[in-house]
């Protein structure tokens, strides 16, 4: 009982050490891992276009806000109008008001999703061809995730070479 007491605080211990921080056994020659995500979170083209995006949203989100005002102010007039207008009418112009406002988010939805696209487009043509180059030049013959990988070797880690080699080919996106 006490064995399995003190197996299970050594797991507790063990999920807490980041998986980077260990190293798995030799280093398999022409076997490289890629974390694509921290490859390009790490690159100046993922932050810059992290950076636009935030711009971007906050942006939006303002001109939303304000043109959404103008659809509940007239909202609220025809409210105060409801006993002068047929009901029918009323719920026609009502039944407008809310296809308008709508319509405003789905098109502030479609630009962000269009620009982070073109972002997107732009990063993965500059992580394609810098993991082209460390392939060649490390000579892989497999390239897997290594975010799925449990442990590795961290001198198979291409993930630092693949960042520095998209800094050289992308600085920056241009999302608009």
């Amino acid at each position: 009982m006490r064995s399995i007491g003190l197996s299970a605080a050594l797991l507790l211990v063990c999920a807490g050490v980041p998986a980077w921080a260990q190293t798995f056994g030799p280093p398999i020659a022409g076997m490289c891992l890629l974390s694509r995500t921290n490859a390009i979170s790490a690159s100046r083209a993922g932050q810059s276009m992290q950076v636009q995006l935030k711009q971007m949203q906050t942006s939006l989100s303002g001109e939303l806000a304000q043109r959404r005002a103008a659809v509940d102010q007239q909202r609220r007039q025809l409210e105060s109008r409801q006993s002068a207008i047929a009901p029918i009418e009323y719920q026609r112009q009502l039944a407008v008001l809310g296809q308008q406002a709508q319509t405003l988010e789905q098109q502030q939805n479609a630009l962000f999703i269009a620009a982070q696209t073109r972002g997107q487009q732009q990063i993965d043509r500059a992580l394609n061809e810098a993991l082209a180059r460390v392939i060649t030049r490390t000579a892989c013959s497999l390239v897997m995730e290594r975010d799925h990988a449990y442990g590795w070797n961290n001198a198979m880690d291409v993930t630092p070479a693949v960042t520095r080699e998209m800094d050289g080919i992308l600085q920056s996106v241009a999302i608009r």
